[in-house]
């Protein structure tokens, strides 16, 4: 058991993570625990999404599908803060920062996003959280383009995160599966440090822009 599972489990909202997945309701419709409709996007949709929307105005892929994951972070985390005052429970701001960090895990591969960990090493001395997801599926399923393939992802992260502390926060991809790493890897901190290493975003390995970051 994760440490963040541990910390859920202690704080009595393991059962939340370890609920069922999602179920048919009906005929052409499945819905997760909570009762909310799933429609399951392809392979084949989301490369479609990229040329398109990128055959309309180069990098407009990036930029809408952010901002579609950064709306939808948000939402998990509302959600999120909606079931726990249902069960009269502190919102996820009030909780272990590891409890929260088990949550946003758990949603990650409870929908085939892929698997998520939360390294926390920089966060106290330098404000920086560095995520890794192994398995991304828009990496797998896009497996061709040159560019970075999780914006969605970056944005689910800078969405959540900004919920959790009440900060403005920025997250980029930083090293991504589909240009070769091990796995995708994002930061998480303050918008105007990210923007001093934009320029190495893509030229130089995760690890050497963590450490500009922590610099």
């Amino acid at each position: 058991m994760s440490d963040s599972s541990q910390t859920l489990s202690a704080l009595g909202l393991g059962h939340i993570v370890a609920e069922k997945g999602f179920k048919r309701e009906g005929l052409g419709t499945f819905a997760d625990p909570a009762g909310n409709r799933i429609a399951f996007a392809s392979a084949q949709l989301l490369r479609s999404l990229r040329l398109v929307l990128d055959g309309e105005r180069p990098g407009l892929w990036r930029t809408v599908q952010k901002a579609a994951g950064y709306a939808c972070g948000g939402k998990i985390a509302r959600d999120l803060d909606a079931r726990l005052a249902g069960e009269q429970q502190p919102a996820l701001a009030a909780l272990p920062l590891e409890a929260c960090l088990g949550f946003l895990e758990h949603h990650f591969s409870g929908h085939g996003w892929g698997l998520l960990t939360v390294d926390l090493a920089h966060a106290a001395e330098h404000g920086l959280v560095v995520a890794r997801l192994r398995y991304s599926c828009f990496a797998e399923a896009d497996p061709e383009g040159s560019d970075f393939a999780d914006p969605v992802v970056a944005g689910m992260l800078q969405g959540f995160f900004e919920h959790i502390s009440g900060q403005t926060l920025g997250c980029e991809e930083i090293a991504c599966a589909r240009r070769g790493s091990a796995q995708c890897e994002f930061a998480i901190t303050a918008p105007e440090r990210l923007a001093t290493v934009l320029p190495y975003l893509g030229r130089e390995p995760a690890e050497k822009v963590i450490a500009r970051l922590c610099a």
